[in-house]
């Protein structure tokens, strides 16, 4: 009996038909999300509002340096809730930034909350803005998502072994 494994389309192996499909997934979900960006109803979990906390329309939340310049909840095909917005160090120094995001439900009550930092162990520049997103995964009657600037910090650079001072013992 022959077991040779067939080729796919006569001309890619599996291995470059799957790099091949996940290029195209992700190009799919980057469309999708872009989208959702430029068009400001879709994908929105119903009822949630874009709104920065008690921001007023057209400015950003602000504190510690840095500005949420917006945000928007999307709720996904599956339930799914994810916060997604930017983030800019309007300050003199490069920091990090700590992020809160809340869901509540009709009665008002906090039903999720994420605190997460966008660029993770890393300084933002002054003047640079960072993108941010957060999965709060499947999420029911959900109809307002709140964002807080929790903090900012400064981290070290650790990994640039040239900058630090090392002392030999």
């Amino acid at each position: 009996m022959d077991r040779r494994r067939p080729v796919l389309l006569g001309l890619f192996s599996e291995k470059v038909m799957a790099k091949a499909l996940a290029i195209i997934a992700l190009t799919g979900l980057t469309i999708c999300l872009c989208g959702c960006s430029a068009c400001p109803q879709a994908g929105k979990t119903p009822g949630a509002q874009d709104a920065a906390a008690a921001a007023t329309p057209g400015s950003p939340l602000t504190q510690d340096g840095f500005a949420v310049l917006y945000f928007r909840a999307i709720q996904n095909d599956f339930g799914g809730v994810s916060v997604v917005g930017e983030v800019r160090n309007i300050g003199s120094a490069p920091r990090g930034v700590e992020l809160q995001a809340a869901l509540r439900d009709t009665n008002g009550r906090v039903v999720a909350v994420g605190h997460f930092c966008p660029a993770s162990y890393k300084n933002i520049a002054p003047g640079e803005t960072w993108p941010f997103s957060y999965f709060f995964g499947r999420q029911e009657g959900i109809v307002h998502a709140e964002m807080r600037i929790v903090g900012s910090f400064r981290t070290l650079d650790i990994l640039d072994v040239a900058s630090a001072n090392h002392q030999p013992y």
